[in-house]
């Protein structure tokens, strides 16, 4: 694999896992309505899902380009955007678990990136 396109993948990985966390954030803030009709007329509640298909098109190119059985746990990296826009948005707490967590997730990923190369 070239130096290139495991660029090409990193690039296209990192905005795949960030734009379904940002597609999940607007999802749950459209949320926030008092009856599903509220839901629907949210500008969120389209938002999110308009991102949501963005993302999912960025997975279908990584799937062109990686196995299938590396795709799907790449995708992993969306809980760690999420964590982060959770605190920076919604002012969440991160806790010491939750970092050993994602510490474990970031490895896994990172092992599996590199049985590719």
């Amino acid at each position: 694999m070239t130096a290139q396109k495991i660029l090409l993948i990193a690039v296209i990985l990192l905005i795949e896992t960030s734009v379904a966390s940002f597609a999940s954030f607007f999802l749950k803030k459209a949320s926030g309505g008092d009856s599903k009709l509220d839901i629907i007329k949210s500008p969120f509640f389209y938002l999110g899902g308009i991102l949501y298909v963005v993302s999912s098109c960025l997975g279908i190119v990584l799937l062109q380009l990686l196995p299938y059985a590396v795709v799907l746990p790449l995708g992993s990296l969306t809980y760690v955007w999420t964590m982060f826009i959770s605190r920076w948005l919604l002012h969440e707490n991160i806790t010491h678990r939750k970092l050993v967590g994602m510490s474990v997730l970031i490895c896994g990923v990172v092992l599996l990136a590199i049985g590719q190369i």
